[in-house]
């Protein structure tokens, strides 16, 4: 099991986006160039919702013809903004073979019985380019630093989206909100309080 802990921050539009990715203070924490990928995101429930009820998100990704599945539980974090959730992920081609896998990493073991019986189906997605650098920060710590555009996607209806995820990889994540405000401050951004799945489960949603 890994815990996820990130920062959303809403961009106002494309241009803003590539200012903040080649903003020279942060770049001077970089030790790489960006990697861009195409990434589509099908997320999955049963069809009483019963994932959305715990508040947990089953997924399964095409990372540029990598498929990766992906359990994440409840945010845990009080701070608005802020995402804490317990995370497992395995590479695998479809969502029902990723339920006994995530299982065995660790994923609550009520997934079992909560899926016996049920059927699996996409509920709502995402699909964007992804645009990704290390910040190799003092005191050791290391954030992945991403810029996302594209759309959301459920129910009929599509949202775009244009965004930067900013996730602790190692380190104090004590260091994550100094950051977020200076390019809030710096950019005019806002925080996104809330996750992809739960943009896109809102537009399906408005469907049901």
């Amino acid at each position: 099991m890994a815990t996820e802990i990130e920062m959303k921050l809403s961009v106002p539009d494309t241009e803003t986006l590539e200012k903040v990715l080649s903003d020279p203070e942060l770049l001077q924490y970089t030790k790489d160039d960006y990697v861009t990928r195409h990434m589509k995101s099908t997320y999955y429930d049963t069809a009483d919702n019963l994932l959305h009820q715990r508040r947990w998100t089953l997924r399964l990704r095409d990372e540029g013809g990598h498929m990766v599945a992906a359990l994440k539980t409840a945010n845990t974090s009080d701070d608005a903004g802020f995402f804490t959730r317990n995370e497992w992920q395995c590479t695998v081609d479809n969502i029902e073979d990723a339920i006994p896998i995530l299982i065995d990493l660790g994923a609550p073991r009520e997934l079992k019985t909560l899926l016996k019986g049920k059927e699996l189906l996409p509920c709502c997605g995402a699909e964007f380019d992804r645009k990704s650098v290390c910040l190799f920060m003092d005191e050791g710590v290391r954030i992945e630093f991403a810029g996302d555009q594209g759309v959301l996607f459920g129910g009929g209806r599509k949202m775009p989206i244009c965004e930067l995820e900013l996730e602790l990889l190692y380190g104090d994540a004590g260091s994550l909100p100094p950051l977020c405000a200076q390019l809030e401050n710096d950019y005019n951004l806002t925080e996104e309080r809330r996750s992809k799945y739960e943009r896109a489960r809102s537009l399906a949603m408005e469907q049901e």
